[in-house]
């Protein structure tokens, strides 16, 4: 089950991955820097949502994963566009022996923007994180012999993907809760992390 499209103005463009105005809100505040109890309280939505968007609904996940590529995309650029300066200084610096701190701003620049990615990894498409999740599943049964006998053998990949879908999108609960929503039960099948 995907979350319903909401209904779109003329000549406006749906939103991403098929996520509610709520949603699209908090990936923007998660991608800015804000926690799960911030993004819930300038949202108007109860934590616990966020969680659960955040841990278990793949078009959330990747709506998120755009927003922060986006966000440190853009940081990159500007550390980028500070590096032609640094040159600059690290020049000037070399050239005369009184600028030391002028020298390790440089060094401290050219390091920032070095061959590491500054742009954190991680899958844009919600289908891509199915197939993860249903990946880390499977490999975990082949792992375990006893969990893949009591199963004579692993499910067909397209029924597996269905049911982790399924589980994912009950996990993450509905997509416009109201800001009063109860927190889940624990216990549930396949749930691994604690929402809190």
């Amino acid at each position: 089950m995907r979350a319903t499209k909401q209904p779109t103005p003329a000549g406006a463009q749906p939103y991403p991955h098929g996520l509610t105005l709520a949603q699209l809100n908090a990936a923007d505040l998660l991608a800015a820097g804000k926690n799960d109890t911030e993004t819930a309280d300038a949202a108007g939505l109860n934590r616990v949502t966020v969680t659960r968007w955040r841990l278990y609904s793949p078009e959330f996940r990747a709506a998120l994963a755009d927003r922060r590529a986006a966000v440190w995309g853009a940081a990159a650029d500007k550390l980028r566009a500070l590096l032609p300066q640094a040159i600059d200084a690290l020049a000037d610096a070399l050239q005369e022996s009184d600028t030391p701190d002028r020298v390790n701003v440089a060094l401290a620049v050219l390091k920032l923007a070095g061959p590491i990615p500054l742009v954190p990894v991680g899958p844009t498409d919600p289908d891509e994180i199915v197939r993860g999740v249903v990946e880390e599943e499977r490999q975990r049964l082949r792992d375990s012999d006893e969990d893949i006998d009591a199963l004579d053998g692993l499910p067909d990949y397209d029924s597996h993907a269905a049911a982790v879908r399924n589980r994912l999108v009950v996990l993450a609960g509905p997509a416009d809760p109201p800001a009063s929503v109860p927190a889940l039960p624990w216990g549930l099948p396949g749930t691994t992390a604690d929402p809190s």
